[in-house]
């Protein structure tokens, strides 16, 4: 699929000006209006998923290519440094992205205020980074991590003040830029760090990739949004936002620890080696994940918001993005968890050997990753960030006790007894507290998930026999069974037909959501 022209939508496209005089009180960055709402969310998922799709292709080559120029002990000694950045990262965040996203009325003012108190906090906490360097240099036994502390610090202002901005898109639903800066921002990293890689820079061609992806972005968002800000001499009316950003920033505080905790593990006990395994395992793995479901994640919450008291077509539009998520993704996810060895050996060769187990599990947790990560944008279209946070950190308690259990069996005992509890426990816990109450139950998850997990084991039967074709045409055969035979089961069971009529006509779907 083509990215589609920037024209004729944003041209229909109703706003208030966003470079409005400081200090206005009007309203700020309005969503489209009810005739080209829909529209838009096409265009949208359309450029979103072609984007991702050039994405897939950067990082998975990238991977590759940096995977056979470093060792895996020079990914360890970044990915020692990266789960510490990732949560102060997380404190940064303070949720003002997501509240300017779902709120359908924000002032400048306010946008500004948030931008300047995310600005403030963000600076203390990369002077706060930069002090503990040395504490980080001494809990590895590993003085180089302290230079790629005191790097990765600056990293986090330069990425704050592209924030506000971001959020200004995603509210005005201009997927076309975001994704154009999106691969330009990756692009970037891949330059960098294949080139410095190339030219003998070890780690530091990873940081210093990193840090250019991250000023690139920040610059090419402020281009795109058009948007300033002013200085607020009065804090406006931002209780509520700062509310709604504070549970937000405890969710990703819960998940921070569920994802990053294992590194902090596995580095700690096992080394920089075990972790450089571990980390590159990740990363493969979550690539094509996270490149199939973010069309859908980056269109959801900002269409799921519009609904307002409309239930049932929330329900409806909820429950066929959650489908459509496990259509996508479930299926590479089978396939990676069966053959994780020979796809390791292929992308990686042989010095990745001992990586292969530990792929196949993180594989086998993504499975059902769709399902966890769309009930995320429902908590947050709903306005339900408070009960979001606390099945969050009961999540995160189990995520780090899974870790702690695992360890004892090497890297690839954090991954599978990790993606056990994930797929077991966290997933059903967190759907079982939404189902709770608000217009999707137990009951429209039951009759949504089975035919997707009968789906899924003929996928499984028909990837192993796949597998056993002779190496490397093994791979290719078996992604285009495991597709093949999911989707064709899913089709053909009860309730196909009508799964079938609402992807076919998505857009006409889309175009009748309200504004």
């Amino acid at each position: 699929m083509t990215t589609p022209p920037p024209g004729p939508a944003d041209s229909d496209f109703v706003e208030a000006r966003i470079d409005e005089p400081p200090h206005s009180g009007a309203s700020i960055g309005a969503v489209p209006d009810d005739a080209n709402l829909g529209r838009r969310a096409v265009h949208g998922a359309g450029a979103t998923l072609a984007a991702q799709l050039v994405k897939f292709v950067l990082r998975f080559g990238s991977a590759v290519a940096l995977g056979r120029l470093l060792d895996p002990a020079e990914f360890g000694i970044v990915a020692m440094v990266t789960p510490i950045l990732a949560f102060v990262a997380t404190l940064n965040d303070l949720g003002f992205a997501s509240a300017i996203v779902q709120r359908r009325d924000i002032t400048s003012d306010q946008v500004s205020a948030l931008f300047w108190i995310n600005l403030l906090v963000s600076a203390a906490l990369a002077a706060l980074l930069m002090l503990l360097s040395p504490l980080i240099g001494w809990l590895y036994a590993e003085p180089r991590t302290i230079g790629i502390t005191l790097a990765l610090a600056g990293s986090i202002v330069i990425g704050t003040i592209g924030v506000i901005p971001n959020a200004l898109l995603s509210r005005r639903m201009s997927f076309i830029a975001s994704s154009v800066i999106d691969v330009g921002s990756l692009g970037v990293t891949v330059a960098v760090s294949i080139g410095l890689a190339l030219a003998g820079w070890g780690y530091w061609s990873l940081v210093i990739g990193q840090i250019a992806s991250t000023f690139a972005g920040m610059v090419a968002v402020f281009v795109a949004s058009g948007w300033r800000p002013h200085w607020v001499r009065r804090l406006p009316q931002v209780g509520s936002l700062l509310r709604f950003g504070a549970n937000l920033t405890g969710v990703n505080l819960a998940t921070y620890f569920s994802m990053m905790a294992d590194n902090i593990i596995v580095g700690a006990v096992a080394g920089k080696t075990a972790l450089g395994l571990y980390e590159r395992s990740y990363t493969l793995a979550l690539q094509p994940l996270n490149q199939l479901m973010a069309p859908l994640g980056r269109v959801a919450v900002p269409l799921l918001s519009r609904f307002g008291d409309d239930a049932e077509r929330l329900r409806s539009s909820y429950l066929l993005m959650l489908r459509t998520g496990l259509m996508l993704a479930a299926p590479v996810m089978i396939v990676c968890a069966l053959l994780s060895t020979d796809i390791v050996l292929f992308l990686l060769g042989p010095k990745w050997r001992e990586a292969a187990p530990v792929f196949g599990w993180i594989c086998a947790g993504g499975i059902v990753a769709p399902i966890f990560s769309s009930l995320g944008w429902l908590f947050t279209a709903q306005d339900r960030t408070d009960e979001q946070l606390r099945l969050s950190v009961y999540t995160a308690i189990i995520s780090i006790a899974s870790f702690a259990i695992g360890v004892r069996w090497g890297a690839a005992g954090v991954a599978a007894v990790s993606a056990l509890s994930f797929s077991f426990i966290q997933t059903p816990l967190m759907v079982s507290g939404l189902a709770r109450r608000g217009p999707v139950n137990l009951g429209d998850f039951a009759r949504t998930l089975w035919p997707c997990a009968i789906a899924a084991a003929a996928t499984v039967a028909a990837v192993i026999a796949a597998g056993r074709l002779p190496h490397p045409i093994n791979l290719f055969a078996a992604g285009a069974v495991a597709y093949l035979v999911f989707w064709g089961v899913l089709l053909l069971l009860p309730g196909g037909q009508a799964l079938r009529h609402q992807l076919l006509n998505l857009r006409t779907l889309l175009k009748r959501t309200p504004a």
